[in-house]
C-alpha cells in the first residue's frame, strides 16, 4: 500500500498519513508543517496535470489506463483498488468543492455551488471530448444529516431503517459492527 513508483504522493507522504510514521523531538513541528505543505503542492500539482491529460492523453494509452470499464461504463474487472482510488478522488474533489453543503441545503441559492458547477462542466467536457452535446445535467441528491448514534438507537428499538442508513453504520469507523451485525439478526429472528 505504501509504496507505489511516480505517484502524487510518496512513500513517506503515505505512511505519515496513516500514522505509520510521526514526527517527534525538536524539529516535529517544522517537519509535519513541510510534510503537509509539500502534500498540499504535489495535489495541486496533479490537478492541474488533469488538463493535460484530458487534452492530450492519446486514447489509446487512456483506454488502457481504464481497460477494467468496458464501451458502456460498466466496471469489467476487479481491480478494487483502482476503482476506490476513482471513487474516493471524486469524493475528494466533491467534497473539498463543497458538495455537502449543497446536499443540505434548502430553497434555491443566489449561485450554484463549485461542486455543482464543476460536475456539469466535466459532463460537458467529457461529451464534448466525442462530439456529444450536453444540453443539461441534472443531478439529483437526496441527502439529510445522519447520526449513526440516531440510527444504532433507531435499529436497537427495531424501528425501520433505510439501506442507506444500514450502509452508514457499517461503513462507520464510529461504532463495532458486530453490534450492528447482533440488531440485525434480532430484527430478522423477530420478524420471523
Amino acid at each position: 500500500m505504501t509504496s507505489r513508483k511516480n505517484a502524487m504522493l510518496t512513500t513517506e507522504d503515505r505512511r505519515w498519513l496513516t500514522g505509520e510514521k510521526s514526527y517527534e523531538g525538536e524539529h516535529a513541528k517544522q517537519q509535519r508543517y513541510q510534510r503537509r505543505r509539500d502534500i498540499r503542492q504535489r495535489i495541486y500539482s496533479t490537478i492541474l496535470d488533469f488538463t493535460l491529460l484530458v487534452e492530450h492523453l492519446e486514447e489509446a494509452e487512456r483506454s488502457k489506463l481504464f481497460e477494467g470499464v468496458d464501451d458502456r461504463g460498466l466496471e469489467t474487472d476487479d481491480d478494487e483498488a483502482f476503482t476506490n482510488g476513482l471513487r474516493d478522488g471524486l469524493a475528494f474533489i466533491l467534497y473539498s468543492t463543497g458538495i455537502t453543503e449543497a446536499m443540505i441545503r434548502e430553497g434555491p441559492t443566489e449561485s450554484e455551488p463549485l461542486a455543482e458547477q464543476l460536475l456539469a462542466d466535466a459532463v460537458y467536457r467529457a461529451g464534448k471530448r466525442d462530439g456529444i452535446l450536453v444540453e443539461d445535467v441534472d443531478l439529483t441528491v437526496e441527502a439529510t444529516r445522519a447520526s449513526v448514534a440516531a440510527v444504532l438507537s433507531d435499529l436497537k428499538a427495531g424501528n425501520d431503517v433505510s439501506p442507506a442508513e444500514l450502509r452508514l453504520l457499517i461503513e462507520s469507523d464510529r461504532i463495532d459492527t458486530a453490534d450492528v451485525q447482533d440488531c440485525l439478526r434480532e430484527v430478522i429472528v423477530d420478524e420471523e
